[in-house]
């Protein structure tokens, strides 16, 4: 008795090649124990951040102000101690992990978007094209990021809105560079000229097979972004240029307590300690898929 073989349509086989890919990508990623400990910490810091929300209120919780319990050290009743105006710490820094984590998430994401659409426009028609862009991006590397955001900050005020949009411009000539850099072995292929034949306009030949070919380099670049963003945006509310005070901004923080470092150093210790393990986690978690899209790297 003869076996009947089904036929696959192109829609399955390549469904079927996307489950493949991101199967594996997850099995190289789990082999490496530092990657998947950044996995965890960034998780918790993204369900602190939102359960942070519901269960303290801004107003009472974290801006109210109690000068009978100002520079109070830590203790069980406040475990990361109280600022100079009586606010609890541990509360603001858990608040604040919101707004650190949405300026890095929504500045890599404009960064990426922008850059990665650059990149791939530049790697993928050469030319002047390329260096028109090339030689934007290198203008702009070329200012150190910290003053690049202030004067974007300085042109467009002080919002956290536009702290996301200043802290996003500065990464744009990475993400370029990035996505460029993808480009160019894969603009030569075969099935780029196949497209070329069936009729394919520039745009769709970027967007719908350059891109998709393209994307191992630019997805670490986001998660690498995210901790530049993070860091970034903390040196300018440290500076005074980040979201307006009261929020509990974890750079403000650190700002706000740097005149009470000496007699009170967990004022400044603890939004620090919360930046510091992010970015690392963050860090972590794009060294990880960067050795699991390509493990070769990692020889």
């Amino acid at each position: 008795m003869a076996t009947e073989q089904r036929k696959y349509s192109l829609d399955e086989i390549r469904a079927y090649k996307k489950r493949s890919l991101a199967a594996e990508v997850w099995r190289n990623y789990k082999k490496s124990p530092s990657a998947m400990v950044g996995l965890f910490v960034v998780l918790l810091l993204i369900i602190v951040a939102i359960i942070a929300q519901f269960t303290f209120d801004y107003s009472k919780d974290i801006v109210q102000q109690n000068v009978r319990n100002r520079l109070q050290p830590p203790s069980a009743n406040h475990p990361f101690g109280t600022d100079q105006y009586g606010r609890d710490i541990f509360i603001r820094v858990l608040y604040g992990a919101k707004y650190s984590l949405s300026v890095g998430i929504v500045s890599v994401a404009i960064s990426c978007a922008v850059g990665s659409t650059l990149g791939l426009i530049a790697g993928y028609f050469g030319g002047a094209v390329e260096n028109l862009i090339l030689r934007f991006c290198e203008i702009f590397m070329g200012i150190p990021s910290v003053l690049l955001g202030i004067a974007i900050m300085a042109a467009f005020g002080q919002s956290l809105w536009v702290l996301m949009l200043a802290t996003g411009l500065v990464y744009v000539p990475m993400f370029a560079r990035t996505a460029r850099a993808a480009v160019l072995p894969v603009r030569d292929q075969e099935y780029i000229e196949a497209a070329h034949v069936c009729g394919l306009n520039d745009f769709q030949i970027i967007f719908g097979h350059v891109l998709p070919n393209s994307m191992a380099p630019i997805i670490v670049q986001v998660t690498m972004g995210v901790a530049n963003g993070i860091l970034t945006a903390s040196h300018l509310s440290f500076l005074g240029l980040g979201v307006p005070v009261p929020a509990p901004e974890w750079g403000a923080m650190l700002s706000s307590g740097r005149e009470f470092i000496r007699d009170y150093p967990y004022l400044t210790f603890f939004p620090g300690l919360a930046i510091m393990i992010t970015v690392l986690a963050f860090n972590l978690v794009g060294d990880g898929l960067r050795d699991a899209l390509d493990p070769r790297l990692k020889q």
